[in-house]
């Protein structure tokens, strides 16, 4: 699914490394309604909620 791997390629950039951005992916989240991102992202409306949250970290927000 293209959503998720332009997700999982800025997850990886903003955590540094493949292994922290998977770590990311799939730990459940309460700004996902308890899902993992990998879980939450069905669409483009949910794709860019991950990905805005995603950008809010990588600017040092805290979420």
């Amino acid at each position: 699914m293209e959503f998720l791997e332009q997700l999982r390629d800025q997850a990886e950039r903003v955590f540094g490394d493949q292994t922290s951005g998977a770590v990311w992916l799939r730990c459940p989240r309460s700004y996902f309604d308890v899902l993992s991102a990998l879980e939450f992202v069905q669409d483009e409306a949910t794709y860019l909620r991950a990905k805005e949250i995603l950008n809010r970290i990588e600017h040092g927000f805290v979420c």
